[in-house]
């Protein structure tokens, strides 16, 4: 597999010295990021800036929280899968000349998308993807792509860390 998305995401935004206490705690962390990491990219823009630095950033915020009273590493995924359902908020798009190429939202990674299309530039347009979705789901579904499997059974269904997202509203409705 390879990690170099996630290495220059950590590296550009300053993040080792920080993410270190995390995967100190639970090593199995560190791979979760990295397939997040190799699933997105590092150009799939969230709210203001890259999806997986602010997903990183809500995830350390989430663990920096309850570090001494609670679960933190918990916490840190709960965090890390916030803003999963961003995935569907805007359309992510490479043009090449007149033909406009869409990302389906996890029918393939990110990076796949950008490397198929590796002649156009690719950019985000505000539109909301056709299918209505919840934050739930769309965690699960991040999830399902990028974490092993007693990962995903761990946090998802040991620590339920979906359970706040349980009533959500849908994105795109």
């Amino acid at each position: 597999m390879n990690h170099t998305v996630f290495k220059k995401i950590i590296r550009e935004n300053k993040l080792s010295s920080r993410l270190v206490p995390v995967f100190t705690i639970a090593p199995e962390l560190e791979l979760a990021c990295s397939r997040i990491a190799d699933f997105i990219g590092e150009q799939f823009i969230g709210e203001k800036e890259p999806l997986v630095r602010e997903m990183l950033e809500d995830g350390l915020s989430a663990y920096k929280r309850v570090r001494k009273t609670g679960e933190p590493h918990v916490a840190f995924m709960h965090g890390l899968f916030r803003r999963a359902h961003l995935l569907y908020a805007r359309r992510y798009v490479v043009r090449e000349g007149e033909r406009v190429h869409v990302w389906s939202p996890m029918f393939e990674p990110v990076t796949e998308f950008e490397a198929r299309f590796a002649e156009g530039a690719p950019e985000m347009i505000d539109e909301v993807c056709p299918e209505r979705i919840t934050q739930k789901t769309a965690a699960f579904q991040l999830a399902a792509r990028a974490l092993n499997g007693e990962s995903f059974r761990l946090y998802f269904e040991d620590y339920d860390v979906a359970h706040d997202y349980a009533d959500s509203e849908a994105v795109g409705a």
